[in-house]
C-alpha cells in the first residue's frame, strides 16, 4: 500500500515510517524538515494517509494562538478535504488534550480537527508518548538524565511509541467505515509525575503545581480500542525507567 505520512521525520513520524516500510508499504514522507510541508499536501496515487505533522506544545500555544490554529488546524482541514475528495482514509493525530480543550489553544485545534474530519477519517488522542528519539526536554528524557527540577501530581498516562504505531497499524488493517471517530490512544493507566520520579527514579525531587493550561489526569479509556482489536499496550513506563538510569 502506499502511505503519504505527514511529520514524517518527527518523534513518531518516524518510527511509524520504519514499521510501514518493513511490513511492505511504500511510504511518501512530507515534513518541513526536508523543505515538504504539509500545507502543500496532495493525494496523488496514495491509497492512505496518516498526518503527524503538528505543533503539540500545550504551554507554547498559550504565548502563540494564531501559530497553532494555522499550522494545527488550517493544515489539517486542508488534508481532511483532499482525502475526501480523494476516497482515500486518514488517520490524524489529536490529543488527550481534547478532553480538556478549553485550556488551551492547542487543546482548541485539536477539538476543531475532530469537528471537521469527514467520513473514513479518524483522531488518535495520544496521551504522553515516550520512547528512543524523544527530545530529551520531555519529562520522561528529564527523568532518565536525571535534569529534572521538579516534579507535580499531575496523573499522565505514559505510552511508548511502539505500542502508538502498533495502533496505528491496526486501524489500518480494519475497514475505515468500522472505525470509531476518534480513539483515545494510551494504556489505559496513569501514574502520577512525582511518583515516577521520586519512588520509581529514586529523586528528591520538590513537588510543585503544574500550569492551569495542564489536564490534571490524561488517563486513556482504551474501551474503544479493545473493541477494535487492542489488547494493552506492551511497555509499561515504570520498567522503561528502571531500566535506564540501572535501577
Amino acid at each position: 500500500m502506499k502511505v503519504i505520512v505527514t511529520g514524517s521525520e518527527g518523534f513518531i513520524g518516524k518510527h511509524l515510517c520504519e514499521r510501514l516500510e518493513k511490513e511492505g508499504h511504500t511510504v511518501v514522507g512530507l515534513d518541513r524538515n526536508s523543505g515538504q510541508e504539509a500545507l502543500y499536501f496532495e493525494v496523488g496515487d496514495a491509497e492512505f494517509a496518516i498526518h503527524l505533522a503538528a505543533w503539540a506544545d500545550v504551554r507554547a500555544s498559550i504565548n502563540d494562538p494564531k501559530g497553532y490554529w494555522e499550522n494545527n488546524v488550517v493544515t489539517t482541514t486542508i488534508i481532511q478535504k483532499a482525502c475526501a475528495d480523494n476516497n482515500i482514509p486518514l488517520l490524524y493525530a489529536s490529543s488527550s488534550c481534547i478532553h480538556d480543550w478549553h485550556l488551551s489553544p492547542y487543546g482548541m485545534s485539536k477539538k476543531v480537527n475532530e469537528e471537521t474530519a469527514k467520513e473514513n477519517q479518524c483522531g488518535l488522542r495520544f496521551t504522553t508518548v515516550f520512547g528512543e528519539g524523544a527530545r530529551d526536554t520531555m519529562l520522561i528524557g528529564r527523568l532518565v538524565n536525571n535534569t529534572a527540577k521538579y516534579a507535580t501530581n499531575h496523573i499522565r498516562d505514559f505510552v511508548h511509541v511502539d505500542d502508538v504505531v502498533d495502533v496505528m497499524l491496526l486501524l489500518m488493517s480494519k475497514d475505515p467505515s468500522t472505525w470509531d471517530p476518534a480513539y483515545d490512544v494510551g494504556t489505559g493507566l496513569g501514574y502520577e509525575v512525582s511518583y515516577l520520579a521520586n519512588e520509581i527514579c529514586g529523586y528528591d525531587l520538590p513537588v510543585q503545581q503544574g500550569d492551569e493550561c495542564e489536564a490534571q489526569d490524561n488517563t486513556a479509556n482504551i474501551n474503544r480500542l479493545n473493541v477494535a482489536g487492542w489488547s494493552k499496550a506492551k511497555i509499561d513506563v515504570t520498567k522503561y525507567l528502571k531500566e535506564k538510569i540501572g535501577k
